[in-house]
């Protein structure tokens, strides 16, 4: 089909088409207002050319629901969050803004709002590509195998069989190599280290593709931006700038609206300052956002049970060497009350030695409704995360312990694998808070003293997930913290954005309805020189628990063998009329025996990268095993000739050698050569 080389209505057009109207919308009367659509009555896709008599003004409502009338037979039903993203996409498109900032709590659905997104933009032939940014290898594997990857009988799996044809293609994870994309419909996706490392390669292919395809910054907060040149950005935020220039439009996915260092993020605008800030931060402008209430109103996200641990903390204070009256002093006060040093706190194994155990009794707990439940426990860093490791082996023997610092070369593995593998706890670093994707996780044990709320959220998110193993009303994330004031400050948040998410809900189901620097002072030395864990509180959305009304609860729940969350246990006895400060009779054991469930967990989907290195070395092997029935042997004479005589006919075989067969389809011809030796 032949189509208008020209795909958008120019400014000079969008005039004559605004005034034919009379400045309102051809389809409803509405006056049209900034950002209404300069629409093709014959779509381009169709064939329809960009002309004034192909053309008419109308409102955005109306131009989308005319572009749903036109839409796919496809499986994908966006949530709302995902229907607005798409929605602000496309009117910045149409209005000339280069750029659309989105705010979004995990679990939200940013992934799949930008691979519908990018589907869309495809069909509509506004796109060849997608370039997508992520600050971590994990989260590059995901975008890659969880849109498209190859199922073991060689057949398309992964997000896109919930779009029909025509559809966005492969999507590969790219480090250094090239090309980095394939035909129309394909992209890439990247980590922001790999873009500071090989800036040559994209930027070249984005001056290459100016103008056609949509630049992904997603987990943006970890992409810095240096714009008043105090030296708070990063590599990577100058280069995304740099190839935000040559993008169609750029979409800026971040769960905070700053870096952990408060410094902006890069491509995002901020209002002034709001009075009385003590930190002086500026509010982001933001066109779409998604928040916890959003996700606990519309299913997608859990409710929550906080388990905050007090602690008395001795913090002895040094005298100053120079003044002789000055002496040592030594103060004892609540962790609930102070939370002044609290890295050094919980790097007291009396303080987090109980926090662990408290994680392991609440996931045992959640495994009793079903074995495939685990937990996450997030560390300060990679030393105290391996002394949890070695606590929770001696401690709880048998236990299935995971293991994923950034020291370790193999952390994606190992958290694809707690993902996919049956495990009980997975321990990790500030990895936790980036992206990281298991809905089974519905236990998060707090170990780190990072208190920004952002970073709170995206690491109490990793339990916040709903898991379509069990219906969402019957599921809560159980989160495992010290008892200090910020922790508090962040239980009151959780609590406010229930009530948030509910008034957001009636406003929209409303408009469905009618609509259809101090100077420096010396200080005393101190240091905290003890802390031993105290009482333990328990507080959901709505309700506060009491440390002796919950170990009371507690003591109840092993005589019945309940697994309930302590708040909604607490709830079911205030319906029967039992007062848990005074329960004197209480229910004996059940008299059935548990039995456990093996559940069968499938193997991750593996990258076309990993798929490759496992065929290369089962070629390897292949080869080996042909020269041993040979007779020729590692060490034997000749041995090293044989085996390049050997590869050289795979090779030819095949028509490629290791280094060129980097596709799938090519590694596997040359495992079929090597196999056919003779």
């Amino acid at each position: 089909m032949q189509r208008d080389s020209q795909r958008f209505f120019n400014t000079q057009q969008r005039h004559v088409l605004f005034s034919l109207s009379e400045g309102r919308c051809e389809l409803c009367g509405n006056e049209l207002g900034i950002g209404w659509h300069a629409d093709h009555r014959v779509s381009w896709v169709a064939g329809g050319p960009t002309s004034i008599e192909n053309g008419q003004a109308l409102c955005a409502g109306c131009n989308h629901k005319k572009g749903r009338e036109m839409q796919f037979q496809d499986k994908f039903k966006p949530r709302p969050f995902q229907a607005d993203v798409i929605t602000q996409v496309i009117d910045g498109i149409e209005s000339g803004r280069d750029r659309t900032v989105v705010l979004a709590s995990p679990g939200s659905g940013k992934t799949l709002a930008y691979l519908s997104l990018a589907t869309r933009l495809f069909r509509e032939g506004r796109i060849d590509h997608i370039a997508v940014f992520v600050p971590r290898v994990t989260l590059a594997q995901q975008c890659e195998v969880g849109w498209q990857h190859l199922t073991p009988d060689r057949k398309d799996g992964g997000l896109c069989e919930l779009f029909e044809a025509p559809r966005f293609g492969k999507i590969w994870h790219r480090t250094n190599e090239v090309p980095l994309t394939g035909g129309k419909g394909t992209g890439f996706v990247a980590t922001y280290s790999a873009l500071a490392t090989s800036e040559s390669i994209f930027t070249e292919w984005a001056a290459k593709h100016q103008g056609r395809f949509l630049l992904i910054a997603d987990e943006a907060q970890f992409c810095g931006d240096d714009r008043d040149g105090d030296g708070g950005g990063t590599r990577a935020g100058t280069l995304i700038q740099k190839l935000h220039g040559f993008a169609l439009h750029s979409l800026l996915l971040t769960g905070t609206p700053y870096r952990a260092d408060n410094n902006p993020l890069v491509l995002a605008d901020y209002e002034d300052a709001q009075p009385g800030d003590p930190k002086g931060l500026r509010p982001l402008v933001k066109h779409a956002e998604a928040t916890y209430a959003d996700g606990i109103a519309e299913n997608y996200l859990r409710t929550f049970e906080l388990s905050r641990t007090d602690g008395l903390v001795s913090r002895r204070t040094l005298g100053d060497p120079s003044d002789r009256k000055s002496g040592e002093s030594l103060l004892t006060y609540n962790l609930s009350d102070d939370g002044d040093g609290l890295a050094e706190v919980l790097r007291d194994p009396k303080i987090w030695e109980p926090l662990v155990d408290q994680v392991v009794a609440k996931v045992r707990d959640k495994q009793k409704f079903n074995r495939a439940y685990r937990g996450l426990i997030s560390c300060m860093g990679q030393n105290e995360a391996k002394k949890v490791q070695k606590y929770l082996q001696q401690r709880h023997p048998g236990l299935r312990v995971g293991l994923a610092v950034s020291s370790d070369t193999d952390a994606p593995r190992a958290l694809a694998e707690f993902r996919s593998l049956p495990m009980d706890i997975l321990v990790t670093v500030r990895m936790a808070f980036i992206g990281y994707d298991c809905p089974e996780i519905t236990v998060v044990g707090i170990l780190t003293h990072y208190r920004d709320r952002g970073h709170l959220m995206q690491l109490v998110g990793r339990g916040l997930r709903v898991w379509s193993g069990m219906p969402p009303r019957e599921q809560s994330c159980l989160i495992i913290a010290p008892d200090d004031p910020k922790m508090q400050e962040f239980l009151e948040h959780l609590r406010g954005e229930k009530e948030e998410g509910l008034r957001r809900v009636k406003e929209r189901e409303a408009a469905a309805e009618g609509t259809e620097s101090a100077e420096e002072k010396q200080l005393a030395l101190s240091y905290v020189e003890s802390a031993v864990a105290t009482t333990v509180r328990a507080a959901s959305n709505d309700t506060d628990i009491e440390s002796d009304e919950l170990m009371l609860i507690e003591s109840i729940k092993v005589e019945v063998d309940s697994a309930e969350d302590a708040t909604k246990f607490a709830r079911f006895l205030e319906l029967y009329g039992i007062r848990t400060k005074r329960v004197q009779d209480v229910p004996g054991p059940r008299s059935d025996q548990d039995t456990e469930v093996i559940v069968q967990m499938p193997q991750p989907p593996r990258t076309d990268k990993e798929i490759i290195e496992d065929v290369r070395s089962r070629t390897a092997t292949a080869i080996t095993k042909y020269l041993h029935a040979c007779g020729v042997t590692p060490g034997s004479p000749g041995y090293q000739d044989a085996v390049t005589k050997a590869t050289f006919r795979v090779n030819e075989a095949a028509g490629f050698n290791a280094k060129t067969a980097n596709t799938v389809d090519r590694a596997e011809k040359r495992l079929k050569a090597a196999l056919a030796l003779k």
